[in-house]
């Protein structure tokens, strides 16, 4: 697999306002949170789908993928777009499928970003 791309510009963007605040901890707080609604999703997910809860489902991908986008993992936010696609037709399983899959892409982009 290649190097995770990130969007520098969103990261620049946030690293500035963390200069003009004082808040020194700014984007490494939000990746140290978007590293613990990772390791949520999956039971999360798992209790949307038990509940039958399809909206529930679909909502949890797309936190993660607004996070994403936010801190510039474009490839970990379109992966989780095919994941809320996936729960918005109710195909559970190529959700899960999907979700298993990015496993490397996932890792890679949180190396990535907590590098930046």
């Amino acid at each position: 697999m290649n190097p995770v791309q990130l969007d520098r510009e969103l990261i620049d963007e946030i690293k500035q306002v963390e200069r003009v605040t004082g808040q020194s901890n700014l984007f490494s707080g939000f990746v140290s949170q978007l590293e613990g609604s990772l390791a949520e999703f999956r039971p999360t997910f798992s209790d949307c789908v038990a509940r039958g809860d399809t909206n529930g489902a679909a909502r949890a991908a797309h936190t993660l993928l607004g996070a994403c986008r936010q801190l510039g993992a474009r490839e970990l936010s379109d992966l989780f777009a095919a994941i809320e696609g996936s729960a918005k037709a109710g195909d559970y399983a190529e959700a899960q499928r999907k979700f298993d899959a990015g496993a490397q892409l996932i890792a890679q982009s949180l190396e990535a970003l907590k590098r930046a």
